[in-house]
């Protein structure tokens, strides 16, 4: 890396989107059908703007599985589909490689701070090098892609999924904000603390809660008084507006729908904030509430020259993340 390569904002030329399947064994075995079916809505969503690097584990059978697809209507040309490569979990944001001006980089990935098992999902990026063109530098520390938001110079963030003894135990606060300039280029962190949703095993992951769509422009999960995390929510609209103030940003405030689980009532982290920008679309996670056609109407405000593509992704809440968490952007770049 140089001193003048930095992570690029999500709002530039995306090359593919890197998932992975679910597969049956795996954390998702309770509502692996619903999931897989999510899967598809979004495979046939993204495959209409950009081609998808797809993992598939390599228990499941690749013909039987490109059959599957190609019943569903599916333009498998632009879906290649990888099934040598182990994976643990299908979060792919959080140990997929990140994509910098200059070529790609990893973060090590410990389950969130050894919540899951990891050990395979951290092998992905350099086991995926033959699609990237090349190996991703390893930075050499624990973080997510999730917990990492970026307009090309300021990273916000959340402090209690970065600052964290169970990530990088002998790192301070200062050496975390030394290793993540290094790395990512950027000229100032805006630090969050504090925001949780409950549920969300991330420790608050940035990307559920607050994010970019411009360089002025935030997005964010905005209040709500009768919401289980009310007092979360809150801060985080007080934290944003002492923080926009300071920079001259516009905030943008989605609904905070209380979704529970169709499995066992449990409170979902149900967020709008995990759209994902990709070629001139905003491909929004809506859940079939009342709230989704808020959502709808506050990001075609806050990104007018988008076209805004809903996916139905409450299957997805159930394992505690949404679109963006499953999916990460390679962007259009030379290593």
């Amino acid at each position: 890396m140089t001193d003048k390569s930095y992570l690029l904002p999500e709002w530039e030329k995306t090359r593919s989107i890197l998932m992975a399947w679910p597969y049956p064994g795996s954390d998702w075995q309770a509502n692996l059908v619903a999931a897989q079916r999510c899967y598809i809505d979004m495979l046939h969503a993204f495959s209409q703007v950009v081609d998808v690097w797809l993992l598939l584990h390599p228990s499941i059978d690749l013909a039987t599985f490109r059959q599957r697809l190609e019943d569903t209507g599916l333009n498998l040309a632009r879906i290649h589909i990888e099934n040598s490569v182990m994976y643990n979990d299908t979060w792919t944001r959080d140990y997929g490689p990140l994509s910098c001006n200059s070529g790609y980089i990893q973060f090590q990935f410990n389950g969130w701070g050894g919540k899951y098992s990891a050990a395979d999902d951290n092998r992905v990026p350099s086991n995926i090098r033959n699609w990237l063109g090349a190996s991703p530098i390893d930075a050499g520390f624990v973080c997510e892609g999730g917990g990492l938001e970026t307009n090309g110079s300021v990273l916000l963030v959340n402090k209690d999924c970065i600052v964290d003894p169970l990530r990088n135990p002998t790192m301070t606060e200062d050496e975390v904000s030394r290793q993540l300039q290094r790395w990512l280029g950027v000229e100032a962190i805006e630090w969050l603390s504090n925001i949780h949703l409950t549920g969300d095993d991330t420790d608050g992951h940035i990307d559920t809660i607050a994010r970019f769509v411009a360089v002025d422009v935030v997005v964010y999960a905005g209040r709500n008084a009768a919401h289980v995390d009310a007092s979360s929510l809150l801060a985080l609209h007080q934290q944003l507006e002492a923080i926009a103030a300071k920079r001259g940003w516009s905030l943008f405030e989605l609904p905070s729908p209380q979704i529970c689980s169709a499995i066992d009532g449990r409170v979902l982290p149900a967020t709008y904030a995990n759209f994902l920008l990709c070629n001139q679309h905003v491909f929004l996670p809506v859940y079939g509430v009342a709230e989704d056609a808020l959502a709808i109407a506050v990001i075609e405000r806050a990104c007018p020259s988008y076209k805004v593509v809903p996916v139905r992704c409450q299957a997805l809440l159930e394992q505690h993340g949404s679109l963006h968490c499953a999916t990460m952007q390679v962007m259009d770049i030379t290593p």
